[in-house]
């Protein structure tokens, strides 16, 4: 054992985290591993020397031999079709198939320059019901209406379909710690971890990028001794990278982990918010019973539809949120009112908006004005907030920060008493950049943590000094300190575009308060009200206008209309992978592709975020359905730098006699919802009633 005086804590955590835990050098029991050297024609490289207890053949026949040779007919034939799936871009193929009275499960993929095989005995529980279950599940998740729900059904239905007699759910947070948010257990016996939080170093950095490429981690057995892989000895020190692997080997000091759990077998998988690993499910078995490739499999669609659910449930919430802000906007901009102050309309709109951000202070704050609402600051402060503001994020427009006692804008202005600030510019004009600026005071976070934190026990493994995986997992609680709620994307985004109209308003009172610029004024008003600013398209608010007076222009002539909206697919990844910056150059382009593609009497618009609207007088159902259909494919042709491929998703409606202009997007905003839960990248059409 390693003296902890000489070998560092955080060396040790260094250690940890570069294990290879995808190239471990040996498999599970539950299943066995042939590599082969495609260009030698299939020959047989690398070998695991369990091969004999599970295709019946030993190790030194198979070394050297050819695939074709050693397997027999129904593998041959299954292994054909998968590696021409393989040659055509998969990661990895599946395949079932029969010798002798004996069913197996395969899956091929190849790591570096080699075929790796794995091959696994069927051992399907029929006790299990596992048809049943699996149906039932997934109507039960479908059926799901909130986060908590969908996660309590996902957790009991795979308990009741693997026998697992603990399923919890956990969400990482910032630091990647894991909360258990959810969590179902078959046993009074068993140690409840629901609330708790479980440490970062639980789940090291290499394992959670290992969730990207493989989302299923299946320990069969932790009593069990691993399957050594023999390799050709032509490859010298060769090690095979297992990641896209299921019967990979487990890490020792893992195995550890586990049994200091009182676990005899586990299951993980990864649930993704798009591409960002938001938290897993993970499977506890504290009695030994084999589970089925088929229901691992089935464990993991259920999984997926659960990340769905979770995904349409978050945009929901999005839209709840979003039209009460719309409330707010309504108001803002109401033309039949006198225009009013950016003073006044703070102040007719603050308290919502504290409510609305859950700040404790909101401030307007440009050359001329500086208000407050909710907690008092003073003047002075809110100066050197706007000073600091102009001078360090002018260009991006947008500061965000839960944390200011570390921050650049607490050294800058230390009289600052709050710990969360969330800033975004208002373009008044070129000389007068003002800032509409949220407020939160700290808040205590308590921490539930499932084991103690403190520095564990160095030893070495495989000559390097590690930690010594924890023996406790006694509850103990912390509260920490200065930290504000983290300000979410969604709450930025309305920020951004509360910021815009009252820049709006502004504009507005300034023209009403200097006649002299008036024809200037008026003309940069007309224009922020009714384009959008990133993509110079017509806005929502010009759309609905335009789109109100179509629909009574067609009704009064009997004149055909159509409506399509647009979504750009999967857009959050462009904004997560490359950066807002690169996002918003997309979303430039694609609005002048567009723009150019379109008939001169089409009305082309943003409708928000990433949807746009068309409106389409003289054009029937038929008419639009090919225009959308031809946009569609022009723009899954085009290439953007960086990001690649963008596809977008189309709903198409026309006017009916008895509908309005709401109705009638209502529809089309139906069907574009239909083609995101199919698969988007289609056209859906509404036909009416």
């Amino acid at each position: 054992m390693a003296d902890n005086t000489s070998i560092s804590y955080e060396e040790a955590m260094k250690n940890c985290a570069k294990e290879p835990v995808q190239a471990p050098q040996c498999v599970q029991e539950n299943g066995m591993l042939l590599a082969v050297d495609i260009k030698r024609g299939g020959q047989i490289i690398a070998v695991s020397d369990n091969s004999d207890a599970v295709l019946g053949c030993p190790c030194d026949a198979l070394m050297g031999s050819f695939l074709a040779e050693c397997m027999p007919s129904d593998f041959l034939t299954s292994f054909k079709a998968a590696d021409e799936k393989l040659k055509q871009g998969s990661d990895y193929e599946i395949f079932a198939w029969e010798a002798g009275e004996q069913s197996f499960f395969s899956r091929i993929y190849y790591s570096q320059a080699w075929l790796v095989v794995e091959t696994e005995i069927d051992v399907t529980d029929p006790g299990l019901k596992r048809s049943c279950y699996f149906d039932r599940a997934l109507l039960d998740i479908s059926n799901t209406n909130s986060t908590e729900q969908t996660l309590q059904k996902l957790c009991r239905s795979i308990s009741e379909l693997s026998g697992y007699e603990r399923v919890l759910v956990y969400q990482f947070d910032d630091s990647w710690n894991g909360r258990v948010i959810s969590e179902h257990t078959t046993r009074e016996d068993i140690e409840q971890y629901i609330g708790l939080s479980f440490p970062a170093s639980d789940i090291p950095s290499q394992v959670r990028a290992l969730y990207h490429v493989n989302p299923i981690r299946y320990i069969a057995d932790v009593d069990t001794e691993d399957a050594v892989i023999v390799y050709a000895e032509e490859l010298g020190s060769m090690a095979l990278d297992l990641s896209l692997g299921t019967i990979r080997g487990k890490s020792p000091i893992h195995t550890e982990y586990m049994k200091n759990m009182g676990l005899q077998r586990s299951m993980s998988v990864a649930i993704f918010d798009q591409n960002q690993l938001w938290g897993l499910v993970s499977c506890h078995g504290v009695s030994a019973q084999p589970l089925s490739y088929s229901t691992r499999l089935n464990i993991h669609s259920l999984v997926k539809l659960a990340e769905q659910r979770l995904m349409l449930q978050k945009q929901f919430e999005a839209d709840r949120f979003f039209d009460r802000v719309e409330e707010s906007r309504k108001a803002l901009l109401d033309r039949k009112r006198e225009i009013k102050s950016p003073q006044q309309l703070l102040e007719d709109q603050g308290h919502f908006w504290l409510k609305l951000f859950e700040a404790v202070a909101v401030a307007l704050i440009s050359a001329q004005t500086q208000r407050v609402i909710g907690e008092h600051i003073d003047v002075s402060t809110l100066h050197k907030v706007r000073d600091w503001l102009n001078e360090n994020h002018s260009v991006t427009g947008v500061f965000s920060e839960r944390d200011c006692r570390l921050s650049e804008i607490r050294q800058a202005i230390p009289e600052l008493p709050y710990c969360g600030v969330l800033a975004v510019s208002m373009p008044i004009d070129k000389r007068n950049q003002g800032w509409l600026v949220f407020f939160r005071v700290q808040e205590t976070e308590v921490f539930r943590w499932a084991g103690k934190l403190e520095k564990g026990e160095v030893r070495e493994y495989k000559g390097r000094q590690v930690l010594s995986p924890r023996h406790s997992f006694e509850q103990w609680q912390q509260d920490v300190d200065g930290y504000a709620p983290i300000w979410t994307e969604i709450q930025i985004e309305a920020a951004k575009t509360l910021a815009e109209d009252l820049a709006i308003g502004a504009s507005a009172y300034q023209i009403e308060q200097l006649n002299q610029e008036l024809t200037e004024a008026n003309q940069r008003l007309e224009h922020l009200v009714h384009t959008d600013a990133l993509t110079q398209v017509w806005n929502r608010y010009h759309m609905e206008q335009t789109l109100e007076e179509e629909v009574k222009r067609c009704k009064r002539h009997g004149r055909d209309l159509a409506v399509i909206l647009l979504d750009i697919d999967h857009f959050k990844r462009v904004n997560d992978d490359y950066g807002h910056d690169v996002g918003d150059k997309v979303l430039k382009l694609i609005s002048e592709a567009i723009h150019q593609w379109l008939r001169s009497s089409d009305v082309f618009g943003r409708w928000g975020g990433e949807e746009f609207l068309i409106i389409a007088p003289e054009t029937d159902l038929e008419s639009a359905n090919q225009l959308a259909e031809r946009l569609r494919r022009r723009l899954s042709n085009l290439q953007f730098d960086k990001v690649g491929q963008v596809t977008a998703s189309f709903g198409v409606a026309e006017l009916l006699p008895s509908e309005d202009r709401n109705s009638l997007v209502k529809r089309a905003d139906n069907a574009l919802y239909q083609v995101k839960e199919s698969g988007r990248n289609s056209v859906e059409v509404s036909p009416g009633k």
